[in-house]
């Protein structure tokens, strides 16, 4: 069994009329994951979008990190649930999230453009019956 530690820090000195600081940290059981950048081949929802978590791959908690590397803000990237193509992030370039997924969800990744890079990864309690192909 392994852990991931996730750490993450909100600051600001004039965005509220109070200054704000905001420190969480959470050790996250898990026993498999991994990164990957890839090339996002779709522009919306359908055949092109690249899968980014499998429905079943964990067994109990899956957490997912997504972050769009692209230098331009308004190339945006969207994940998507594909059960009823619900848009659940919409990332502008330089973005990322981390959130905890239920594992039965597919997600999925489309870009405003052809070839925008993201990285993304899948943390969780492996389960056997489900494989990327």
């Amino acid at each position: 069994m392994g852990t991931v530690r996730v750490t993450l820090r909100l600051s600001s000195a004039d965005v509220l009329s109070t200054p704000l600081e905001v420190s969480c940290v959470s050790e996250l059981t898990a026993d498999s994951g991994a990164i990957q950048r890839v090339k996002v081949l779709g522009t919306g929802v359908g055949n092109n979008a690249q899968a980014i978590h499998k429905a079943n791959q964990s067994s109990d908690r899956s957490y997912m990190y997504v972050k769009n590397l692209s230098t331009v803000f308004e190339d945006f990237v969207y994940v998507y649930e594909q059960t009823d193509d619900t848009v659940v992030a919409k990332l502008g370039g330089g973005e990322f999230c981390f959130v905890p997924v239920d594992p039965s969800a597919n997600l999925y990744v489309y870009g405003t453009k052809i070839d925008q890079i993201v990285e993304f990864g899948s943390f969780g309690l492996d389960s056997s019956d489900v494989r990327y192909s």
